[in-house]
């Protein structure tokens, strides 16, 4: 199964898009682009594979994001604002405004509703930038 991530904005608050599979869509938010920084950046656009795992540090099932060059580790799990993810991907319903940052919110159920869309235990991730043309 194919899911795509198409980022629209790039923010001091976070880079931000819509993760979509099927007929199921959410925002996104993730840390700035800083080269590929471990720990600190958005990985770069191109195709890499989903694999189903588990986020030790929250407790719950979640897919990683493989063959990222230089990294690894990088998940996709719940969070609202770009501090909630290091180098990592958080989801959401909506988007809105806490602790004075851009957010995503309802994370957990865009995270669940994800998880739900794609039982898949393996899939492709392609993340592309679309921006505004403006019309």
């Amino acid at each position: 199964m194919r899911v795509e991530l198409a980022r629209w904005a790039f923010t001091p608050f976070g880079v931000f898009g819509e993760l979509s599979v099927g007929g199921f869509s959410c925002f996104t938010v993730e840390r700035p682009w800083l080269d590929n920084e471990p720990f600190r950046s958005c990985i770069p656009a191109g195709e890499y594979r989903l694999v189903r795992g588990f986020y030790h540090r929250g407790g719950y099932p979640a897919f990683e994001v493989r063959d990222v060059p230089g990294r690894s580790l990088i998940k996709i799990h719940a969070g609202n604002t770009m501090d909630d993810v290091v180098g990592c991907i958080a989801p959401g319903m909506g988007l809105g405004w806490l602790d004075g940052k851009w957010a995503v919110i309802r994370s957990r159920l865009a995270l669940t509703t994800f998880m739900d869309v794609l039982p898949d235990s393996e899939a492709s991730l392609v993340i592309s930038t679309r921006l505004p043309t403006g019309d």
